[in-house]
């Protein structure tokens, strides 16, 4: 591994290093907002770190733990940083702190081009994922129901058996501040599907969505109820590879490709139901 720089120093992140987290992940173009990092923070307020060197800001990393296993995002240094091993620094201190808490599995997304960092770290590649972007707007008629307040526990538990692990406070956390964009199916009172977004007319993340069928029908009406309630403007959303059912629909509704991450794990893979999985909740967020 790259020697570590004596003078880096890793600390927790708090709320006065969020305007110094947006311009690092700015300089790579990946549009996160003071809000994401807020609501990072809420996930989990001591899982999240900066990489100093004196005094200076030159690197930041971010964690969110569940249940079953943690995910690592937002892995990035300041160019004027770089080669002098503080992404590493950064990596290793966050699978400490994941491992201080008895979790032993840990996940990411890389870039295709920096999978032989975590590759060092014995992150092992699962699957792969494409990311799509497109504009809002409905696309049909079709339409699903508003996601109830009352509901909520049940979309929890019906996440918890899919995904593999409880991500109670991010679904928690997304209908709070997005409750319009909130969504689920159901056939006679048993869930199908549901699918969250956050963002506002500059820009939306759809996800997480997941869905028991792989029926177009099904899908398309998802992903319409989320398009025709969003302002206008840009949308992302990260797909498996192998969900053909997923790709097709985006494809259907004007989407393109604009890149591919590959989920890796260390510690083994979770148990989850890959069929399901529609869209990822986030990079950083799994």
């Amino acid at each position: 591994m790259e020697g570590v720089c004596s003078t880096t120093k890793i600390r927790m992140m708090d709320v006065r290093d969020i305007p110094s987290a947006v311009r690092l992940t700015g300089s790579e173009g990946w549009g996160f907002t003071a809000q994401d990092f807020r609501r990072l923070l809420q996930l989990d307020p001591q899982g999240c770190f900066i990489a100093s060197d004196r005094h200076r800001r030159v690197g930041l990393i971010t964690t969110t733990s569940y249940d079953s296993f943690a995910w690592i995002g937002n892995v990035i240094v300041a160019e004027s940083a770089r080669g002098r091993g503080v992404a590493t620094e950064l990596i290793g201190h966050a699978i400490s702190h994941i491992e201080s808490r008895g979790i032993k599995r840990v996940g990411l997304y890389s870039y295709l081009e920096t999978r032989s960092l975590y590759k060092k770290f014995s992150f092992v590649e699962r699957m792969r994922f494409l990311r799509y972007v497109g504009t809002t707007g409905a696309r049909d008629k079709k339409e699903a129901r508003s996601l109830a307040r009352d509901r909520l526990s049940e979309i929890v538990k019906f996440d918890r058996d899919r995904f593999g692990a409880n991500r109670k406070k991010l679904l928690e956390l997304l209908y709070k501040e997005f409750p319009h964009l909130c969504f689920v199916l159901e056939n006679r009172g048993r869930i199908e599907g549901y699918v969250m977004a956050k963002g506002a007319q500059f820009g939306y993340e759809v996800g997480p969505w997941v869905c028991d069928h792989n029926v177009i029908g099904l899908v398309d009406t998802l992903l319409n109820a989320e398009l025709k309630r969003m302002e206008k403007g840009r949308v992302e959303i990260t797909v498996p590879k192998r969900n053909r059912i997923a790709n097709h629909a985006l494809v259907r509704s004007g989407f393109s490709p604009v890149g591919e991450v590959a989920q890796m794990f260390r510690g083994g893979f979770p148990k989850c139901r890959d069929d399901t999985i529609f869209a990822i909740g986030a990079l950083e967020k799994g």
